[in-house]
């Protein structure tokens, strides 16, 4: 365990934690002899930027040419800057704050210029656990990559606003971290600090596949193709062991057998006892994608963790009744409500009913109501956070109007709640209020795969319907299409560009233009596909066509399927936490 441990830490969800995300600037290496120039903290907690800090130090020291000239921190620039003591007492706040947990990529220099720094100031080293996120990259990424912050970041596609500059760094190692305790959540089923303490300071063995192992599984590992899919492996008994996707079959698979390969010795134990191996290709990484998560749920190989615990989701439910509620649900039901989600995080879909709350007036209170002129409003109506329906004095009509208006709010409309956040952000900029800026930008980021679409179509669930054409990795003669029809995946196909499309029209008209509806409730298994659904197409929404079913009559939707059949071509990617290929080690 990286520090001193805090009472009861370990045990803590990892949303109730303060994660302390610092980088510092300094005069040289020795956190004893050498002295802060700058220090930049990121508080993270629920996934989200909670609080920014950043200040120059006067290091009471010349910073050496190299240095200045690395992070354009000049000796001028500090003369005047504040004292030690007084930018350490505010860091030591930060590092009190209930749950405090230090974060740094390489943490063991930042602690040690920080705890240096603290001593010094006459201030308390708090006993504190420290996370690094550089040791997470070693476990996580490809190990072909680099894990220094700059690599990363591009691995991630986080553009860093101020390199070697300490606040730049913080910020972009805290986006960083939360892309690993998402994935680290979703795949390892690590829940509380201590699983993160576990998962990072495990030991990684390197890998010696044994002649014997080697001759077993070559006549597979030779015809591997060079195409997306799903690999599943099986042991001396035909038992299945481990099922997993790939961008690449023939590369990822190979990997498992490479002299050296840092296995965790649950997998190196895997890989010893593997006698078959067998696949399946996909047209494209959705594809594979979908089918590794039904795979494994299905057959729940002992190898894998991924997925085997199934998580229910929060949603936000506008009620099906004559005066709707908005409310928070976890799962989708029968009962005629518009849905949203599923949402990462309950404390998201918080915060957003206390946004509804505060600029829409839609009633608070549960019970069903019949509008009585007799009956008295209650305190929500005199605080003018409700119309009182219940008391006619708003009609039926006119609350009809704000439920529309809600619905508005919550959608990819120029006037919804992507576009009011993103106007608000610009005003806290132009206002020099950096730090609340910044955290609604980053709640941006999330909300926008749930509510931003490329068209004025609804974000509810329950009527997200559209046609997604993907090229497929391999062949330019072929495309892979998949039909969503109220947030779910009906209908997945790989077609030839210039093949009959009878039965697609066929089949595009039976699931939106004949009536029929689909089964609900949703399963967890269903509302699982359903998130791996919105985060991908979200994510990699420049790669194919995505048509909206909404507002369009069958022949134009028929003719919009047909052009980007035809012709949607490959486009640059973006990694994204989802296309790392990493093999689970619980």
């Amino acid at each position: 365990m990286c520090g001193f441990s805090q009472k009861n830490i370990p045990v803590i969800p990892l949303h109730d934690i303060n994660f302390i995300v610092t980088d510092v600037e300094t005069t040289g290496t020795s956190g004893e002899n050498n002295r802060v120039t700058e220090i930049g903290c990121v508080v993270v907690r629920g996934g989200e930027v909670q609080h920014t800090f950043t200040s120059l130090v006067n290091p009471r020291q010349f910073i050496p040419p190299f240095i200045e000239q690395m992070t354009g921190i000049t000796n001028a620039m500090v003369f005047n800057a504040p004292e030690e003591r007084d930018v350490f007492a505010e860091v030591y706040k930060l590092l009190k704050l209930p749950n405090a947990v230090f974060v740094g990529h390489n943490e063991q220099f930042d602690w040690s210029f920080v705890s240096n720094s603290l001593k010094r100031s006459g201030l308390p080293v708090p006993q504190i656990d420290r996370i690094c996120t550089c040791k997470l990259a070693r476990r996580l990424l490809p190990k072909t990559r680099k894990k220094n912050l700059g690599a990363v970041a591009e691995y991630f596609g986080i553009h860093i606003d101020g390199r070697h500059r300490a606040y730049g760094d913080a910020e972009a190692t805290a986006r960083v971290l939360i892309e690993f305790l998402e994935h680290l959540e979703e795949h390892h089923e690590v829940q509380t600090m201590g699983d993160v303490l576990s998962f990072q300071n495990k030991r990684l063995n390197n890998f010696h596949p044994t002649p014997r192992v080697l001759k077993r599984v070559q006549e597979y590992l030779d015809e591997l193709p060079e195409a997306p899919g799903v690999y599943y492996m099986y042991d001396d008994d035909g038992f299945l062991m481990y099922v997993g996707k790939a961008k690449t079959l023939s590369e990822r698979v190979r990997s498992y057998f490479q002299m050296s390969a840092q296995h965790p010795k649950k997998i190196a134990d895997m890989v010893k006892n593997v006698h078959e191996i067998k696949w399946v290709e996909t047209g494209t990484e959705l594809a594979a994608l979908l089918l590794e998560s039904k795979e494994i749920k299905k057959h729940k190989p002992p190898f894998n963790t991924m997925s085997k615990k199934l998580r229910w989701y929060p949603f936000l439910k506008l009620t099906n009744e004559d005066f709707p509620r908005l409310e928070l649900c976890s799962g989708i039901e029968q009962d005629g409500a518009d849905y949203y989600g599923p949402f990462p995080r309950r404390g998201m879909v918080e915060e957003i009913l206390t946004t509804v709350k505060k600029n829409f007036t839609l009633r608070l209170c549960n019970e069903p109501i019949e509008p009585q002129p007799s009956f008295r409003p209650c305190f929500y109506y005199h605080i003018k956070q409700c119309n009182a329906p219940c008391a006619a004095k708003q009609t039926q009509q006119e609350y009809r109007q704000d439920v529309d208006a809600v619905k508005t709010f919550l959608s990819g409309y120029s006037h919804g709640i992507i576009a009011t956040l993103e106007h608000e952000m610009h005003e806290c900029a132009e206002r020099l209020e950096f730090e609340t800026a910044a955290m609604l930008r980053n709640r941006l980021r999330d909300l926008r795969q749930l509510f931003d679409r490329s068209q004025d179509v609804s974000s509810a669930v329950n009527n997200t319907n559209f046609i997604l054409v993907l090229p497929t990795e391999n062949d330019d003669k072929t495309v892979e299409v998949f039909i969503v029809r109220l947030g779910l995946l009906a209908y997945q196909a790989v077609i030839g560009r210039k093949a009959s499309l009878r039965e697609l029209e066929k089949k595009i008209t039976a699931l939106f233009y004949s009536g029929t509806e689909l089964s609900m409730p949703l399963t967890r298994e269903q509302v699982d596909e359903l998130r791996i659904i919105t985060q991908w197409t979200y994510r990699k929404r420049h790669r194919g066509v995505q048509i909206y079913i909404e507002n369009l009559s069958v022949s134009d939707v028929l003719t919009k399927a047909t052009d980007a059949i035809r012709n949607v071509q490959h486009t640059p990617d973006v990694v994204t936490i989802e296309e790392i290929d990493v093999m689970d080690s619980d």
